[in-house]
Formats: C-alpha cells, sequence, structure tokens
C-alpha cells in the first residue's frame, strides 16, 4: 500500500547548475558505499502521514514558575485529559442541544469520572475526514455517490470546520487536504476514478494519524462496500488508532443489500459494524439499486444516498465533547471501558467503548 499526496511542482535549473549539482551528488554518492540511497530508503519506509506538533499549553503562573514549601507534600499531577464525542438522540418533543454538564455521567471501568471539560456542537469546530471508497467494486455506483458527497460537505461545514477527502483503493491517496472551503472538497470529489483493490483498514490508520494532532471533533466518514482486500494493517489496528485518535466513525454501506448469504459482504458488514460500535458512530444501509449505470443513474439511489447523507449531517449537529482526568492514574497502556449516560429520562447516547491508557 502507499500513501500519495499533492506534490509542488519541480523547480527548472539553467544547464551550469545541473552540472554542478550532477558532481555533488556524485561526491555524495561514493562516499556512501554499500548504504541505501535516500530514494531508495523513502521506497521502503511505511506511509505515513506526518503529524503536527499540538501547540503549546496555554496558562501558569502570572509569576513564573513557583518554587514550593520543602515541607509541603508532593502533589501528582495527572495530565492525560481523555475526551470522547457523545451523540445525543432526544425524545420527541426535546431538543439535543439543550443539555448541560450536569445532565452527563461518564464511567471509566464502573468508576464515576469528574467532567473537566464540556462543549456543544456549535462552540467546537469538526475536524472530519472522508475516506471514500474508488476501488473498481463500486464503480457503477461512484457517479451518484459524488453527487450525495458533494451535497453532504455543502450541508454540514461551518466556517470554524475543517474536512480532508481522501481516496481509498489499492493506494491511499489525499485528494483534499484540510480545508474549509466547500468548493475546494467539491472539487475533489469530481477528480475521483474508480479502479484497483480496497486498502480500508490502512485508510483509516492513516486518518487517524491525520486527525490526531488537531483540535475539535474528530470525525472519519467511510463511503464503501466494506471489503478490505490489500491493507498491511488489520481491523483491530485500525480500531486502535481510530480509539488513539478520539475518533467517530460513521460509515455508508454502499455494498449490495440483499438477502444473499454472501460471506464477504456479512464479514464486511460486520467489520463496519464494529468500526462504528466501538468508536461511537453508525452503519448506515441506502438502498442502492447495484444495476444502475452512469448513464442510466437511478432517481431512488440517489434520493436514498442523498437521505443518508443529510441523515449523517443531522447525527453530527446533535453532539458534544466531553473531557475528564482518570482517577486510575496507572500508565500501564491496557484499555479501559467508558460508559455515558444522560440522567435526563428518555435520552440517549452513543459514545466510544473506551481508550486505550497512556504507558510509560
Amino acid at each position: 500500500m502507499k500513501f500519495h499526496s499533492p506534490q509542488s511542482e519541480r523547480t527548472a535549473f539553467p544547464a551550469p547548475v545541473l552540472v554542478i549539482i550532477s558532481l555533488l551528488m556524485a561526491v555524495s554518492v561514493s562516499g556512501q558505499s554499500g548504504r541505501s540511497t535516500q530514494s531508495e530508503k523513502s521506497e521502503k519506509r511505511p506511509a505515513r502521514v506526518k503529524p503536527v506538533p499540538p501547540p503549546p499549553l496555554q496558562g501558569g503562573h502570572p509569576d513564573g514558575p513557583q518554587k514550593r514549601d520543602p515541607d509541603d507534600p508532593p502533589v501528582r499531577i495527572n495530565s492525560d485529559l481523555v475526551t470522547l464525542v457523545a451523540t445525543v438522540a432526544p425524545p420527541a418533543g426535546a431538543k439535543a442541544g439543550a443539555l448541560t454538564r450536569d445532565d452527563f455521567e461518564v464511567l471509566e471501568d464502573g468508576v464515576k469520572q469528574e467532567l473537566s471539560d464540556f462543549a456543544r456542537d456549535p462552540d467546537v469546530e469538526l475536524r472530519m475526514v472522508m475516506l471514500f471508497d474508488t476501488s473498481s467494486s463500486i464503480a457503477q455506483r461512484l457517479r451518484f455517490e459524488q453527487r450525495a458527497a458533494a451535497r453532504f460537505f455543502e450541508r454540514v461545514m461551518r466556517e470554524q470546520d475543517q474536512a480532508a477527502l481522501f481516496s481509498v483503493a489499492t493506494d491511499v491517496t489525499v485528494l483534499q487536504d484540510f480545508t474549509s472551503k466547500t468548493s475546494l472538497l467539491t472539487r475533489a470529489v469530481k477528480l475521483m476514478r474508480a479502479k484497483g483493490a480496497t486498502s480500508l483498514y490502512d485508510a483509516i490508520w492513516l486518518a487517524s494519524e491525520y486527525l490526531k494532532p488537531t483540535r475539535g471533533r474528530h470525525i472519519i466518514v467511510l463511503v464503501t462496500d466494506g471489503g478490505d482486500t490489500t491493507s498491511s494493517r488489520d481491523l483491530k489496528s485500525a480500531l486502535a488508532a481510530a480509539h488513539d485518535a478520539d475518533a467517530v466513525i460513521y460509515a455508508i454501506f454502499t455494498g449490495n443489500l440483499s438477502t444473499s448469504l454472501n460471506v464477504q459482504d456479512l464479514a464486511a458488514e460486520r467489520a463496519l459494524a464494529a468500526l462504528t460500535t466501538e468508536t461511537g458512530g453508525e452503519v448506515y444501509r441506502p438502498r442502492i439499486n447495484p444495476e444502475a449505470t452512469d448513464e442510466q443513474i437511478d432517481d431512488q439511489s440517489i434520493r436514498e444516498l442523498d437521505g443518508v447523507f443529510e441523515r449523517l449531517a443531522e447525527q453530527m449537529r446533535t453532539q458534544y465533547l466531553l473531557g475528564f482526568y482518570s482517577t486510575n492514574e496507572a500508565r500501564d497502556g491496557k484499555f479501559r471501558k467508558l460508559a455515558v449516560r444522560v440522567k435526563k429520562p428518555g435520552y440517549t447516547v452513543r459514545a466510544r467503548s473506551g481508550y486505550y491508557a497512556p504507558k510509560e
């Protein structure tokens, strides 16, 4: 699996400069006998998104660092903030955005945690990566999937939000880096072409790494039939990466919804169910006519897919960002189970099932 991102144009050099560069390269290569060249090393190195370092923490005493009284007992400060996105469904007649910090309860391994961070959807910027399956298996459906995806970006994006678009085939390609401009995202959607196999788990891992250093709510949207044929990573690794990035995964299943017990389809659907349930997301299953072609796009399929994207946009408008400092200070790298509840009757909430503790 290779990972591609847009490259800047190369600069043309005058002929005399090229001669000098050639001589310098010859000297460099002769001094590295028995070692791989830099280009050879790059080809062998696993593809990754280079993370951006997070901004420095703000705060501190206004007069600078303070000395501790030697008679005072040492104080241990847990600086590992655990964050999670909670998606709320209200009872009939109630508003999902009317909840406060005191309405939520978070349990870690059955132990109640005190919320230190709380924000509603309008107050928290969105960072979203859409992974669009462009393998040969979806060639007939690509055209109207593109139309629905373009309208989705127009619905969900606000001025403070940013999204990126990845094309997922044998290789994973960044068609559009993080941007708040829907025009760039819709243009990137039109660039997609169906070919090759599917490296879905690699794409989820890369998207998680891409999201990890960014602020705000982390969302990964999969538009796929769920099959994975060429990834170097497995489902467990992809899910662990999503947990590590505090990412919620939503999936729009574009495979065959027939009742035939196709083993490959069942495995794909189960994988999508695990990815979404464990991260607090959901699988959407629009009824798409698999026989529709680019020339004869089925109107019902377009309406189905467009409606699914609209429901997804609505889900993302009823979210809260919760944060706490765990009472368990053990840095053992173990998985800790989370449970989120809304104290008011009739409300339901979805959030990720847990997280991996930091490790020394």
